[in-house]
C-alpha cells in the first residue's frame, strides 16, 4: 500500500514539473506555436501538367498549360507561379472565338488583380497572324491591355518593327510602340 502512496506522489510530481517547464516556453517556441495556429498564415500548394481555364459570365476567357504551378495564398493576396513551357490560348470576349495564343517560359499570374507576368522567349501571335516578342509581358486580363518597358518585335505581315517599349491589347489590334525603328515592305 505504501508503495501505490510513494507512486501516486511520484506520479503527481513529475506531472506538476511538466505542467510547470510548459508554461515557460521560448520566444521562439511561442512564435512558432502562434503561426502554427494563425489562421492568416501563408498557405501553397503545388501541381504537376497544371492546367487552368478561366471562364468570365459563361464564356472560356483563357486555356492555360504548364509544365508545373506553384499556388500561394494569404488573407492580402494569391498568386501561382507558373514554370514551362506555357502556352495560353485567349479568347475575344464576345464571340467566344480563340484570339490570341502566348508562349512563355514561365509566368506569375496575380488573380487578386487579374494580371499575368510572363517571363522569357515570350510571344504573342494572333489569329491574323500579328507576331509581338519580347522577354517579358504583363497583361492585365480585366483591362485586356499588354505591356512592356523591354524591347520587342512587332510583325504584322509584311512589317515589322523593333522597339523599346509596347502597350496595346491582347489581339494586337490597338497598340503603342515606343522608341523604335521599323522596316516596312512595299510591293
Amino acid at each position: 500500500m505504501v508503495r501505490i502512496q510513494y507512486s501516486f506522489y511520484l506520479m503527481v510530481a513529475l506531472l506538476l514539473l511538466v505542467s510547470i517547464n510548459c508554461e515557460n516556453l521560448s520566444e521562439f517556441d511561442n512564435q512558432q506555436i502562434s503561426e502554427a495556429l494563425n489562421p492568416d498564415r501563408l498557405q501553397s500548394s503545388e501541381s504537376w501538367g497544371f492546367e487552368l481555364q478561366l471562364i468570365d459570365e459563361g464564356r472560356n476567357v483563357l486555356d492555360l498549360m504548364g509544365d508545373y504551378a506553384v499556388f500561394t495564398e494569404n488573407n492580402e493576396e494569391s498568386f501561382t507561379e507558373i514554370s514551362g513551357p506555357i502556352t495560353i490560348h485567349l479568347f475575344d470576349q464576345l464571340t467566344g472565338e480563340l484570339s490570341s495564343t502566348i508562349t512563355c517560359d514561365s509566368a506569375l499570374y496575380k488573380s487578386s488583380v487579374g494580371v499575368f507576368e510572363m517571363y522569357g522567349s515570350v510571344e504573342i501571335i494572333t489569329v491574323e497572324e500579328k507576331i509581338l516578342r519580347s522577354e517579358y509581358l504583363k497583361w492585365q486580363r480585366k483591362q485586356d491591355r499588354v505591356s512592356t518597358p523591354e524591347f520587342v518585335t512587332f510583325i504584322s505581315p509584311p512589317d515589322s518593327i523593333a522597339a523599346m517599349g509596347f502597350e496595346g491589347n491582347s489581339d494586337l489590334t490597338e497598340y503603342t510602340l515606343n522608341e523604335g525603328g521599323g522596316k516596312v515592305v512595299i510591293d
